[in-house]
């Protein structure tokens, strides 16, 4: 393995973990606490969210150290620099969603026009014929940007599920990068591994930790969603093509499948699409009754597995459009099992109210 890969994972690790130690004491004078609310907040006590400030400063130091940080473009750590302020200011103001996707649209271009990626074509993705963009090539790529920056940023709703998510679909980014020899991608895939398993050890929850310790924060679900974001773009660059589009979506099926799902539904209702709710795979979860932690392993179980046969199919060299339509297929399975969940939680919650009813008769 390339050792300044390697050297990138142990410095990411050991910076990420130096600055949350440092920056957890000091969150409150900062401002950088997530009090809870009720609601979609699952966590008991006031908890700091400097875990995304750690994770993106211990992957710029690690970078520097590790001398990697001249072999990844500019306009990467740009976009990124942007995505971690706008965060840290909504993390600390509550800015405007216009403001926000104005911040990702930028980094966006500055990807595309600056960096050079953008997805060139979808690949062999419906038939044996690629699938060519043309003159739609910015645009889905700018909207495939915003899409998993918001797909991470809105799973962040559990103690470890965002990180755990991000952290799968590295470990498999980085594995086939290893195989391949893409050295540069390799370097900033185990950065990221290392300061992510840096952040889940206060984040994760676990026989020894019963809640998270530290949160992401939007300046880190933003952040990972962009690091995420750029990485499968320019795997799937024709030049040098690590894999092709369709292996993304296996990589990232659970964050995208739960964020159709749950803005489908929002729309459906007539309801603002990022409102919040209880109708995320974590939420019905944990209101079918799984602990917290159990939950978010159940879930990340299955974006392991799934991304794992994702990574198969590539190993094998099964076609794309026949990974495309067996990717269909789990997203078919998935709505039918949320709205399978979400029924049984409407029958849970509607017979502990007339328990409760009843209760209040007697009692009256």
């Amino acid at each position: 393995m390339n050792l300044a890969a390697l050297a990138a994972a142990l410095l990411g690790f050991g910076l990420t973990l130096g600055l949350i130690r440092f920056l957890s004491p000091r969150a409150e004078r900062y401002g950088l606490i997530d009090h809870p609310r009720g609601g979609r907040k699952d966590h008991g006590s006031a908890t700091s969210t400097v875990g995304g400030l750690a994770i993106v400063g211990g992957l710029a130091l690690s970078a520097l150290l590790a001398q990697f940080a001249g072999q990844v473009h500019p306009a990467f750590w740009a976009g990124l620099l942007l995505i971690a302020l706008i965060g840290l200011a909504d993390d600390l103001i509550d800015l405007q969603p216009t403001i926000k996707f104005a911040a990702q649209i930028t980094a966006a271009l500055l990807m595309i026009y600056w960096g050079g990626l953008y997805l060139h074509s979808l690949g062999n993705l419906v038939s044996a014929e690629p699938l060519i963009l043309g003159r739609f090539a910015i645009p889905l790529t700018v909207f495939a940007l915003i899409g998993v920056v918001n797909a991470i940023n809105l799973c962040d709703g559990a103690d470890g599920l965002s990180g755990g998510l991000v952290f799968i679909a590295l470990f498999w980014i980085a594995l086939m990068s290893a195989l391949s020899a893409h050295t540069d991608t390799l370097a900033l895939a185990l950065g990221l591994l290392g300061c992510i398993a840096a952040f889940l050890v206060f984040n994760l929850r676990s026989p020894w930790r019963t809640r998270a310790a530290t949160f992401l924060g939007d300046a880190g679900s933003l952040s990972l969603g962009f690091a995420l974001a750029w990485l499968s773009i320019d795997a799937a660059q024709p030049q040098a093509q690590l894999f092709p589009p369709v292996t993304a979506i296996w990589l990232v099926a659970i964050p995208i499948s739960d964020t159709i799902v749950c803005m489908s539904r929002r729309l459906l209702k007539g309801r603002n699409p990022f409102h919040a709710d209880r109708t995320h795979l974590h939420h019905i979860l944990i209101d079918l009754g799984l602990p917290v932690g159990r939950a978010v392993a159940v879930i990340l179980l299955i974006a392991f597995a799934l991304a794992a046969a994702g990574v198969a199919g590539w190993a094998l060299q099964v076609r794309e459009h026949h990974m495309f339509y067996s990717a269909m297929a789990v997203f078919a399975l998935y709505i039918f099992l949320v709205g399978l969940g979400l029924r049984r939680v409407a029958a849970r919650a509607g017979a502990a109210a007339g328990i409760h009813k009843i209760s209040q008769l007697h009692d009256g």
